[in-house]
């Protein structure tokens, strides 16, 4: 069984002076899959200097970089991919859009109906849990039933939104959901972000292996 993968995401305020730093140390610290850039700013222009900035360094280590919302941003600053927000409209429509320019993903919500009509889109993830709300310690249980079920169901990758534990990603893992997207765990944990990386990659390998 393949540990889960992280879908790191960046912190909602970056210091540009700051950040690069801290991305290069997270890089450093073990595999990330995927980079998703979702922070809060004052206008597009001060996005897309972020993006240009960090999607390149990410890019380089062969990480996907995804964008949360804007695809103007997205196209101009060559992201990988783009995070969608909306309803079930927006999200087909942006698919019937955007499918041959970006990897897309939106979040499925916590009903079965409605995730698998999200699922039937055309997205290439779906997401568990809600990135605008504030990091708990641990991980929503509805979301991670939700992920859980469908990770054994169906191909579409789930992506379950963890907590400020670190400890859970074993758990995550053992259950065989495909993408773990850290934030706060990984910005704020007392000993950096390398530690940081390198302590969830362990921990997803050891929860991968309890499950064979």
């Amino acid at each position: 069984m393949e540990p889960t993968q992280i879908y790191l995401v960046t912190p909602r305020h970056i210091d540009l002076e700051s950040f690069p730093a801290q991305l290069q140390a997270a890089m450093d610290g073990g595999e990330i899959a995927a980079l998703l850039i979702d922070c809060e700013t004052a206008n597009d222009n001060e996005l897309q200097k972020i993006a240009q900035t960090i999607a390149p360094m990410a890019q380089k280590h062969d990480i996907a970089v995804v964008l949360r919302g804007d695809s103007r941003v997205a196209g101009r600053t060559k992201c990988d991919g783009l995070h969608l927000d909306g309803d079930l409209t927006d999200i087909q429509n942006n698919v019937e859009d955007l499918s041959n320019r970006f990897m897309l993903g939106a979040e499925g919500g916590n009903k079965r109906h409605s995730a698998m009509e999200i699922g039937e889109s055309g997205i290439d993830y779906i997401m568990f849990g809600r990135l605008d709300a504030p990091t708990a310690d641990t991980i929503h249980e509805k979301s991670l039933e939700m992920a859980e079920w469908w990770s054994a169901l169906f191909e579409v990758p789930a992506v379950i939104i963890g907590g400020m534990d670190l400890g859970e990603c074993a758990k995550v893992s053992a259950m065989g959901i495909e993408f773990i997207a850290l934030r706060e765990a990984i910005w704020d944990h007392e000993a950096g972000p390398q530690v940081a990386i390198r302590e969830a990659v362990s921990l997803l390998a050891e929860g991968a292996a309890s499950a064979e």
